[in-house]
């Protein structure tokens, strides 16, 4: 994850996006043993799909700005995700990013 602060003091937040396995607890029991059984088969699926991210399946790279999400990119690879997520943190500390994505510099 790259956070950096443009010229015109945007925040950006460029970054892999990760699958979350649970995603709250309720607070009552039942339901949240119904919530487990749900998520159980994708909970256990959970080390093949990261086996699978690890192997060369895409990535979703995620550009925020000011914790808005205004744009994402599937790369393939962990390195080139890596490579890609550097390039769109330099262009945001630039100040290229926004123009780039048509972004409008009203806060």
């Amino acid at each position: 994850m790259k956070r950096v602060v443009d010229d015109d003091g945007w925040t950006w937040t460029i970054r892999r996006w990760w699958w979350r396995t649970l995603p709250w607890e309720s607070g009552f029991a039942t339901l949240d043993a119904v919530f487990f059984l749900i998520m159980l088969p994708f909970m256990l699926m959970w080390p093949l799909w990261l086996a699978a991210k690890w192997l060369g399946v895409s990535w979703t790279v995620q550009i925020l700005r000011e914790g808005e999400k205004v744009g994402r990119e599937r790369v393939r690879g962990w390195r080139k995700s890596g490579e890609r997520i550097a390039e769109l943190a330099a262009e945001a500390e630039a100040g290229t990013l926004a123009q780039r994505l048509q972004l409008s510099d009203s806060q």
